[in-house]
């Protein structure tokens, strides 16, 4: 069995950009014809980053949340603005439109935050040079062994997992059963958790820790589904708010990645896992 960390990425841009980057994606949305509307959630969670951007402008200490919901914002933005042409998630960004995007609402309406785990992935892919798009099951990358699907889940409690491991491997049935399982954890992280830490080299471990608690604590599940030739391995992706003591920009945003499968599955699902490794930069 094996576990690798091969992904962490820290959003550290100025509250002035963040701010743009913020009105760019209500500018996509417009051109989508996705509709905004004054006071739902996506359009408040943008608002922070208008809120932040000011209150540096005007040398006044924002309040905690704002700092925090603005950084998000920025992960958000990036993520969007990075796909303003892409085809096939047109109903991703009506999700998030629609849906609770605050990272520390725990309500029962996922849409939102699961279309926009979908679109960071995508557009990851597409940043680091793959051919990527969004298609059945969530995703379809190309990285030299023609179309590689990917079935994206948002984990919302510890009694869900098992479901949406499986959930994730009827998606996956129908191309031959190989793929990726990527199983996002931030809805896990316990509300209003700040890592306090040294260094972001310190936050990524105490994210890599979280990542493979995680794997530990469902070993069975995710076992099963490789075993079963469900799925060739999965990516296990948590990301969160860290405040770093010795870092010249102390508030980030972490997101640490693992890649997981075992040593036992097929020759051929070993092979197809490893070369989609490296489109993760393992």
């Amino acid at each position: 069995m094996k576990s690798v960390d091969v992904v962490s990425k820290a959003w550290t841009d100025t509250y002035e950009e963040i701010a743009a980057k913020a009105q760019r994606v209500r500018e996509v949305l417009e051109q989508r014809s996705v509709k905004l509307r004054s006071g739902s959630a996506l359009s408040q969670l943008l608002s922070q980053a208008d809120r932040l951007s000011r209150a540096w402008a005007d040398q006044v200490k924002p309040d905690d949340r704002v700092v925090w919901e603005a950084a998000y914002v920025n992960r958000l933005a990036d993520a969007v603005t990075n796909l303003p042409d892409e085809q096939g998630i047109q109903e991703a960004l009506n999700r998030m439109a629609g849906g609770v995007m605050q990272p520390d609402d725990r309500s029962d309406s996922h849409q939102g935050k699961d279309a926009l785990w979908e679109l960071v992935l995508l557009s990851d892919l597409k940043k680091r040079g793959f051919t990527a798009r969004a298609a059945e099951p969530d995703i379809q990358v190309d990285f030299g062994m023609g179309d590689y699907p990917i079935a994206c889940k948002k984990i919302w409690s510890e009694n869900g997992v098992r479901k949406r491991v499986s959930h994730a491997a009827k998606q996956l049935a129908p191309f031959n059963n190989g793929g990726v399982i990527a199983l996002n954890l931030d809805e896990l992280v316990p509300v209003g958790k700040v890592l306090s830490v040294p260094t972001k080299a310190h936050a990524k471990a105490v994210l890599g820790m979280f990542n493979l608690d995680f794997i530990e604590r469902h070993r069975s599940a995710l076992q099963n589904a490789v075993m079963d030739g469900k799925c060739d391995g999965l990516l296990i992706s948590t990301t969160a708010f860290a405040v770093l003591w010795e870092e010249e920009t102390s508030a980030y945003i972490v997101s640490q990645s693992s890649m997981w499968h075992l040593e036992d599955s097929s020759q051929e699902a070993r092979q197809r896992f490893l070369a989609f490794g490296h489109t993760q930069g393992m």
